[in-house]
């Protein structure tokens, strides 16, 4: 089980390549969607889901379109007639996750056919079946459940989160914030005048499942999950507003706390991914590392604070 590199070989570029990679802290992001791969195999629990939020030009698809696996489906676009046939060609159910590097082209259909998609999307990513009932004998569609990894530009999801609020989107996904600071940006600009940064995509990673299901059990952090669990859910009511400033008439767009979620589901979440963290590590036993993962995983989930790399 693990995370490792397609071609393993010394090639020109690659050091580089990863040199910038950690320089802009690519790892501590890649931590978060890698222990997410593996939530699947975390027993009594679900894949769960992240959509990456960062502006034009952070590295969100190019990140994601990295990994590589046969329980990842990659595409570009997805709709219900295509979602269909995806689950009834998987008759083992080997997909457990589908991978989209850029949601903005689900959300571009005509309402009524995202509308269709997405709902389609959470009875998967919940129960496992989805229901199509378009004059067909068998209306049934019976999978494990899947998780969905994606990304989109902070500026269409500040314009769509009512949207998504109303369609059951942001009570799936788990929302990951991040930009770039001021000095990191001047590095890479330097880098890129040394001519030692180049558009070459990031090297390719294959994902490799459990072979067996370890039993990985919680008893030394449990108690601090419960606790860190509050500021989970705390971050999770953070979203975009369009607040009008009386004086000039004018609307932007501001972070506000909205209503704050029952800590239930983000407790299970923040278990869910502490166990996944420590299959990555192949340990049977969560440790104060995991929970120091956590510390930082929650870190990404707050609007109104993005990590910066």
């Amino acid at each position: 089980m693990g995370i490792f590199p397609l071609d393993r070989s010394s090639r020109p570029g690659v050091f580089f390549v990863r040199m910038v990679e950690q320089m802009i802290r690519l790892m501590e992001l890649e931590e978060v969607i890698e222990t997410t791969f593996l939530s699947p195999w975390v027993p009594e629990s679900i894949p769960l889901s992240l959509v990456l939020v960062g502006a034009s030009g952070t590295g969100k698809s190019k990140v994601l379109l990295q990994y590589h696996s046969p329980s990842v489906h990659r595409t570009n676009d997805i709709t219900t007639a295509g979602l269909a046939e995806l689950m009834q060609d998987d008759k083992e159910s080997k997909i457990r996750h589908i991978l989209i590097p850029d949601f903005n082209l689900v959300m571009s259909h005509r309402p009524a056919t995202t509308t269709l998609t997405v709902a389609s999307l959470l009875s998967l990513m919940s129960e496992g079946i989805m229901r199509i009932d378009d004059g067909r004998v068998k209306k049934d569609v019976v999978h494990a459940p899947i998780g969905l990894i994606t990304a989109m530009t902070r500026d269409i999801y500040e314009e769509s989160a009512s949207r998504f609020r109303k369609l059951g989107l942001s009570r799936r996904f788990i929302p990951i914030f991040y930009s770039y600071s001021i000095l990191t940006r001047e590095l890479i600009q330097n880098e890129i005048k040394k001519g030692r940064v180049t558009l070459r995509q990031l090297q390719a990673k294959q994902i490799t499942m459990p072979k067996e299901i370890r039993f990985v059990g919680l008893n030394a952090i449990s108690e601090r999950i419960a606790i860190l669990s509050r500021d989970f859910a705390d971050a999770l009511a953070m979203s975009p507003a369009w607040i009008r400033n009386p004086h000039e008439g004018t609307w932007k767009v501001t972070p506000q706390r909205g209503v704050v979620p029952i800590e239930f589901t983000p407790h299970m979440i923040l278990r869910a991914m502490a166990r996944a963290h420590a299959l990555r590590a192949r340990k049977k036993q969560a440790d104060g590392k995991d929970f120091e993962f956590l510390t930082r995983f929650v870190n990404f989930t707050n609007y109104a604070c993005p990590v910066q790399l």
